[in-house]
């Protein structure tokens, strides 16, 4: 019964929010970051979480509302539509005939619902131009709001949410000390912090611009996450190098940068990501081990996977401490490696193509670009997380042609505007 008003609600929201799309991306977004999977989970009775049923409900209602605006965003995305339909295909047809259908839920939230949300964002950006601006700033607004909760709870000012939820979790034990906000792990709240960074271009104002990516990385270093904290530090690099600012500024400005950040890990905030630094309890040499044990699985495993999740049984079978700690690995033990080439193959040219679009917006590309790098690291698209709605957000507000990311700068550029009807050279009619 509490799935069937869940639907209900989902349907409201995207019927409610059908002239301002940014609010119900809003909605997946911020159920996403503020609802870890196991409290929706008990919350709701269902492993259908909200931001899952929510991004469904949004295609739908575009969908009904306009055919041939998703259409057409099909049609431009043709390779890659055809690309990840297969793979979706062959992971599906994989653990159902292995006998794995049981973790398909994690694919529907992982590649599936934030598919469809990336649709809904391309789609709508047509005749809503200043939509992928919004969902960058949303995306960086929710940064904040994790960062500043976090750096509550690290200093006892505010209790930690869902704790009787998350100390119920296997990691909890080991890891308690690494902060990790509303979000369900620790590497999970460090994504989300570290790809706001480069997003910070786009605020208007130069002190948000300078203040808001500082506070990111203090965030991302609670979390204790070495990549994720590379990934910010690197961002911040960037946005230095490519702002408009004199070349001596930018001397001093990474001065700066090294000296605070230089500071800030040897001070008690900086415990945390500096144990990680000199003792990550092995894991790393166990991440080497894997690449080893997943070669040897290709042999097997090149074209037929054996299904979803069936990698971790795999590293539970050699007597490795951890998974595989990558979703590339993973996903070719999974579902074969033909298929896991296919998908990253697609998401890379996600992230680099170019295409027409009516606004820039600064940081994207980079910010995208950087996930990607920083998910590869950890088991990431095979939990219950919002790491595949992140990853496709991003994609979909990846700036237009004749823009490029700069990492800086100011303010939205035009491009070449899309049309309000079917290109005659892509045509998609209404009854498709």
């Amino acid at each position: 019964m509490l799935f069937l008003v869940q639907i209900a609600l989902s349907l409201v929201v995207a019927l409610a929010t059908v002239r301002r799309p940014q609010w119900g991306i809003a909605a997946v977004v911020l159920s996403a970051a503020l609802l870890p999977f196991e409290v929706a989970r008990s919350l709701l009775g269902t492993s259908w979480h909200p931001a899952t049923t929510i991004g469904i409900a949004l295609l739908v209602v575009t969908f009904v509302r306009d055919p041939r605006q998703v259409g057409r965003v099909l049609c431009r995305h043709a390779v890659v539509t055809a690309v990840l339909l297969v793979f979706i295909a062959i992971a599906i047809a994989t653990s159902w005939f292995t006998g794995r259908a049981g973790d398909l839920g994690t694919i529907v939230l992982q590649l599936i619902a934030p598919t469809m949300v990336f649709l809904v964002v391309r789609a709508r950006s047509t005749d809503q131009p200043g939509l992928p601006s919004a969902v960058a700033r949303m995306i960086v607004l929710v940064a904040v709001g994790e960062t500043l909760l976090i750096l509550g709870i690290w200093s006892v000012l505010v209790p930690q949410p869902w704790l009787s939820t998350l100390a119920g979790l296997r990691w909890w034990a080991t890891d308690s000390a690494r902060m990790l906000g509303t979000f369900d792990h620790p590497l999970v709240a460090a994504l989300w912090i570290s790809a706001a960074v480069p997003m910070a271009a786009a605020l208007g104002t130069a002190w948000a611009r300078t203040a808001v990516p500082v506070l990111l990385v203090v965030g991302v270093a609670l979390t204790g996450s070495r990549s994720a904290l590379f990934a910010a530090v690197l961002a911040v690099v960037v946005l230095i190098l490519r702002s408009r600012i004199a070349a001596v500024v930018k001397v001093a400005a990474l001065g700066a940068a090294t000296i605070g950040l230089t500071t800030f890990l040897g001070s008690a905030a900086g415990a945390i990501v500096n144990d990680r630094l000199e003792d990550d309890g092995g894991s790393s040499s166990a991440r080497f081990k894997t690449i080893g044990l997943a070669v040897e699985q290709w042999r097997e495993t090149a074209v037929i996977g054996r299904g979803f999740g069936a990698s971790e049984q795999v590293t539970r079978n050699a007597l490795i401490g951890n998974t595989f700690e990558n979703p590339f690995l993973m996903f070719s033990v999974d579902f074969g490696l033909v298929a896991a080439v296919l998908f990253f193959a697609a998401i890379v040219g996600l992230v680099f193509a170019r295409r027409a679009g009516a606004v820039r917006t600064p940081g994207t590309r980079l910010a995208a670009a950087l996930t990607l790098l920083t998910l590869m690291g950890f088991n990431s698209l095979s939990t219950n997380t919002p790491i595949g709605l992140l990853l496709f957000l991003l994609l979909a507000i990846v700036p237009g042609s004749g823009a490029g990311d700069a990492g800086g700068g100011r303010g939205e550029i035009p491009t070449a505007d899309l049309p309000d009807r079917a290109d005659p050279r892509c045509t998609v009619r209404a009854g498709l």
